[in-house]
């Protein structure tokens, strides 16, 4: 869109006195830019510029981009083409494809901005950029912003308690931090028994009812490893718990894969590694930590022949989920290590 496009403003009143901006447009006067940038984000941004018949060859990303043509013009390659000119701001979702051009002697500056994880060229030696030939499956990059997200997700505050050793020097610690998964493992159990009352699909239905058998009762088993006798109530840990529970009334089975078993078992995977280090050897028996380390390594797999079946369009619905889901999980564990804290 245009930079005209979006509504200006010339003045602002403060305590009763109006004070002159010049012309300021703000971006979320615009109903399409508002609904492109999102609320929250990790924001990186890179000056950019081609000349004299440079050209930025056509490529696609995991991620929503948008371009800011600060000066000069640019022709947009891909599957929008358009000529672009000083004051244009493209906002590319994500896996369109585009690229960029010049003519001879034609100059472009602009600004490229990302909202969520590394920008696409600030790891050099792992730009989260395909160009056009080197295009994978679609579920590739789905794979790669997972793999992205649960690292970071690894670097939250309960992974930072469990990193601390305070689990293993203080028992009333322990038995808070306990209290508090329970709630958590709670509304795991209630997520799959709901998956899999609703699952319609009679192939897919048999897959998760292996899941469902080899997940039964860990709630259970938690309760009784660990002489959980407490409540624990923590009104943003019981919203974000139920948020996954609610999930499986509300999405398709594609998208329900994405939250179970690329986020949650792959989160769970992460944790029992985790937590075998602090329980492992004080337990007896069937353990509720090492059989998350090693049962949910190969839940995390589960459903990915049924997503190979999807169309490429399906792709930015699932990974918009995945995204939601990692958000919900990273709070459930925040909210977790407050309440063992006593911060709750």
């Amino acid at each position: 869109m245009a930079r005209e496009q979006i509504r200006a403003i010339t003045s602002v009143e403060m305590d009763g006195e109006m004070h002159n901006l010049g012309q300021q447009r703000d971006f979320r006067r615009h109903e399409g830019l508002a609904a492109f940038l999102p609320e929250l984000a990790r924001p990186s941004f890179a000056w950019v510029r081609l000349r004299d018949g440079e050209t930025l060859d056509v490529h696609q990303h995991p991620t929503k981009s948008m371009i800011l043509v600060c000066s000069g013009s640019v022709l947009l390659t891909g599957d929008n083409p358009k000529q672009l000119v000083e004051g244009d701001t493209v906002c590319v979702s994500p896996f369109s494809k585009h690229g960029f051009k010049t003519r001879p002697g034609e100059v472009f500056h602009g600004l490229s901005i990302q909202f969520e994880g590394d920008g696409l060229y600030e790891k050099e030696d792992a730009a989260r950029v395909a160009f056009h030939g080197q295009l994978n499956n679609p579920l590739d990059a789905l794979y790669r912003l997972n793999d992205e997200l649960l690292e970071k997700h690894t670097r939250n505050s309960l992974f930072t308690l469990f990193n601390s050793r305070r689990l293993q020097n203080d028992p009333q610690l322990r038995a808070r931090f306990t209290t508090a998964l329970y709630v958590w493992s709670r509304y795991f159990q209630r997520m799959i028994y709901a998956r899999q009352a609703v699952c319609s699909n009679p192939v897919i239905r048999d897959e998760y009812r292996k899941h469902f058998e080899e997940e039964f009762g860990h709630d259970q088993l938690l309760r009784d490893n660990y002489n959980v006798v407490d409540e624990a109530y923590d009104p943003a840990l019981e919203a974000a718990s139920s948020w996954f529970l609610t999930q499986m009334y509300q999405l398709d089975e594609a998208q329900k894969i994405v939250v179970v078993h690329l986020v949650v078992e792959s989160s769970g995977h992460a944790f029992g590694l985790a937590t075998a280090e602090i329980f492992g050897k004080a337990a007896r028996a069937s353990n509720y930590f090492d059989v998350h380390a090693i049962a949910d390594d190969d839940h995390r797999n589960i459903g990915r022949d049924y997503l190979r079946t999807l169309p490429a369009s399906a792709l930015p619905q699932l990974m918009d989920i995945c995204r939601r889901a990692w958000d919900q999980i990273d709070l459930v564990h925040s909210r977790i290590a407050a309440w063992t804290l006593g911060q709750e």
